[in-house]
């Protein structure tokens, strides 16, 4: 199954390991943090939803087009489980790469310092990014000072399908996540 952009998006901003001292897109985030985002694909709403993020393990809880999805990523035990609420199953996945959804640590990228903004009330930096190579996703990001990407706009081709995209976070609260937010709920059943 294929993540659609928003699912992707959130992903890449919130999957991280690596610590730095300075703003920087290919490093990862250096602290626990929780957050509201959007996303909008051609100037529409695409999808909202949840990101709760420590060093081992992520939560993007994804509402895009009236179905809500959880996708609870754990890089200790190398997988990933989603949650579906409207049936209440779950399905766990193995996850063969935990930075896959941080495109910008590969390596692959052109990445130049573009300014300081403030971004949904946060200091950032603001960078340009560009593939070395034919990739998914060309534009800005902006990053706290801790590595968290609060905000990317560009254009995305995915499939020979060219679009704007815009991602942000809001309600950044930067500090510990409960644990809780990682476990699968009662009464939830697992997809075979």
């Amino acid at each position: 199954m294929k993540p659609a952009f928003p699912l992707a998006a959130a992903a890449a901003l919130a999957l991280a390991t690596i610590p730095n001292a300075q703003a920087d897109p290919r490093q990862h985030p250096t602290v626990e943090y929780m957050a509201d985002y959007t996303s909008d694909t051609q100037g529409e709403p695409q999808g909202t939803g949840n990101i709760y993020y420590t060093k081992d393990r992520i939560r993007i809880d994804v509402n895009q087009a009236g179905t809500s999805v959880v996708m609870i990523v754990d890089k200790v035990k190398k997988q990933v489980v989603y949650l579906h609420p409207a049936t209440k199953t779950y399905k766990p996945e193995p996850l063969d790469d935990p930075d896959i959804f941080n495109p910008y640590a590969s390596g692959g990228w052109e990445i130049t310092k573009a300014g300081e903004e403030v971004v949904a009330g946060v200091p950032t930096t603001k960078w340009e990014v560009k593939p070395a190579e034919k990739a998914m996703f060309q534009g800005f990001v902006w990053t706290t000072k801790e590595n968290i990407q609060v905000k990317a706009d560009g254009v995305s081709t995915d499939e020979g399908k060219t679009s704007e995209n815009v991602f942000e976070l809001k309600n950044l609260k930067i500090g510990p996540v409960d644990a809780a937010v990682f476990e699968i709920p009662a009464g939830y059943k697992r997809e075979d």
